[in-house]
């Protein structure tokens, strides 16, 4: 399938590439890029051959790397909600639970839920909506010459809508979010990973093949087993200890059966 905004590509071990490919933008995630980039989790879902998902951004026009700018400032501006009945519908419908607030909060919640793994492969610009998507990921890699911010409060004076403070809060601590959020300065690549919003830092000519790589590796393990990890995870962030170690064990134990241990003692990879 050929998008506007997207570049996909499949490789024959179930690794998806999506592309973010609006260069002359920053790769901005306009509504067109969004709504495409629905249809292709729309196919992620449904394909059990896409084993791993790795979202990365078209180099700028001046082939300078970039990953995102966030959403498209320039669509916003000629599309704004202005009347207080939208913005109150749009509040109740958020309280509802019919939606988490605009096409790029709901973006990033269906890259987190969904059961598929996946990696962010950054480098250039990430600010904004798009540190934003990139903390949605799983998984997020970045290059020695990424420029990660969140400048929302000091170019814009609101905050970010798509759960910066609240992904960002709980994957670095509330207090360094604090400072990212609040003075909007730059995080380089290294700087990343010492405060755990990386898992690693890559040369830039070396960041998609590692993230690819990554991603072979990955789509080799039990699709169900990464499916119920991933989810365990995620769940025991908001749930008591006991009650997450419950769940572990309840999801865990059906997988596992006679097969997985026997393989191990014998020396060979499960049939599962």
């Amino acid at each position: 399938m050929v998008y506007e905004c997207l570049i996909c590509d499949k490789s024959e071990d179930g690794t998806m590439v999506i592309t973010l490919n609006r260069p002359h933008r920053l790769n901005a995630m306009s509504s067109k890029l969004l709504d495409e980039m629905g249809r292709v989790l729309d196919i992620v879902e449904r394909n059990e051959d896409i084993r791993v998902v790795i979202i990365t951004g078209a180099p700028r026009l001046d082939g300078r790397p970039c990953f995102c700018a966030g959403e498209d400032l320039f669509e916003i501006s000629e599309n704004p909600k202005d009347s207080k009945k939208e913005q109150l519908e749009d509040m109740v419908n958020v309280w509802r639970g019919a939606f988490y607030g605009n096409k790029a909060a709901d973006t990033a919640r269906r890259i987190e839920r969904m059961s598929t793994p996946s990696i962010a492969a950054i480098d250039g610009v990430c600010t904004a909506g798009g540190l934003e998507l990139a903390l949605a990921c799983d998984i997020r890699l970045v290059s020695e010459t990424v420029w990660i911010t969140d400048v929302e409060i000091k170019n814009l004076g609101g905050v970010g809508a798509a759960g910066v403070t609240v992904r960002l809060s709980r994957l670095v601590g509330s207090a360094k979010a604090k400072e990212i959020i609040f003075t909007g300065d730059p995080l380089d690549g290294k700087q990343a990973v010492n405060i755990g919003l990386a898992n690693a830092v890559h040369p830039p000519d070396r960041l998609l093949d590692e993230a690819k790589a990554l991603a072979k590796k990955i789509g080799t393990r039990r699709p169900e087993a990464l499916s119920i990890a991933k989810s365990i995870i995620d769940r025991a962030k908001d749930q008591p200890l006991d009650e997450s170690l419950r769940a572990a064990y309840a999801a865990a134990l059906p997988l596992v059966g006679r097969e997985g241990p026997e393989a191990f003692i014998q020396k060979r990879s499960p049939n599962l």
